[in-house]
C-alpha cells in the first residue's frame, strides 16, 4: 500500500515512498485443526531482524527484496506480528519505506514533469522453481493506494498522479544455462 511520496533526488536518483509492505503465502506445516485448539483459527507471531531468515523470526518467511534497492527492506521496513490462519495461510504488513535507485523517465519537462520509476521485486534466493510472485490486493493489481486520513499529498512538492499512478507486472528472467529449468520472476 503506497501511503506517500517521502522525497525524490533526481540527482543520485532515488526515491523514497512511505508503504506498508504486505505479502501473503501459504506454509502447509503451519496448518491445525481449530476444533483441537479451543475454535482459536488464527495466531500472531513475530519476525524481527528486518525480515526473512531473522534470527528472531518464529516462522519462515519468503526473501523478496527490492532488486534496484537503495536501502534494502530490512533496513526500511518495521519488524512486526503476521497473522497465520488455521489453513496455512499468512499476511505479513510492514510500515516503513521504500527507497528504489531509479532510471527516472519524465525530466523532459522540468519543473513540470511527471516522473516514472520502476520497482523490481524478487526472490533474492530462491528461482520460480520454487517460488512464484502473484499480483495481490482485492482486485489483484498488486497494489493499493491510500486507505487512511493522513495518505496522500497536502501541500507537497511530489505527489503520485491522478489516474493510472502504479502499474504491478510480472516480469520473468530467464534461466541461467547451468539450471534451464529455473525462471527467475518478478513483480515490477
Amino acid at each position: 500500500n503506497f501511503h506517500r511520496v517521502f522525497s525524490v533526488d533526481t540527482i543520485n536518483p532515488v526515491l523514497d515512498l512511505v508503504v506498508w509492505f504486505r505479502l501473503e503465502w501459504a506454509d502447509p506445516r503451519l496448518t491445525w485443526d481449530p476444533k483441537e485448539y479451543g475454535n482459536m483459527t488464527k495466531v500472531w507471531v513475530w519476525i524481527a531482524d528486518g525480515g526473512a531468515g531473522g534470527e528472531t523470526s518464529e516462522i519462515w518467511t519468503p526473501d523478496i527484496e527490492l532488486w534496484n534497492l537503495e536501502s534494502g527492506l530490512s533496513e526500511t521496513l518495521d519488524d512486526s506480528y503476521a497473522v497465520v490462519n488455521y489453513d496455512g495461510s499468512i499476511y505479513w504488513s510492514r510500515p516503513g519505506h521504500l527507497r528504489p535507485t531509479c532510471k527516472f523517465y519524465g525530466l523532459n519537462n522540468f519543473p513540470f514533469d511527471e516522473l516514472t520509476c520502476t520497482m523490481e521485486f524478487g526472490s533474492w534466493t530462491y528461482s520460480g522453481k520454487y517460488m512464484r510472485l502473484v499480483r495481490g490486493g482485492s482486485d489483484g493489481d498488486g497494489w493499493s493506494l491510500g486507505g487512511s486520513d493522513t495518505a496522500g499529498s497536502s501541500f507537497n512538492e511530489f505527489s503520485f498522479v491522478d489516474e493510472e499512478p502504479i502499474n504491478c507486472i510480472e516480469h520473468i528472467y530467464p534461466p541461467y544455462p547451468i539450471s534451464p529449468e529455473e525462471d527467475w520472476p518478478v513483480l515490477m
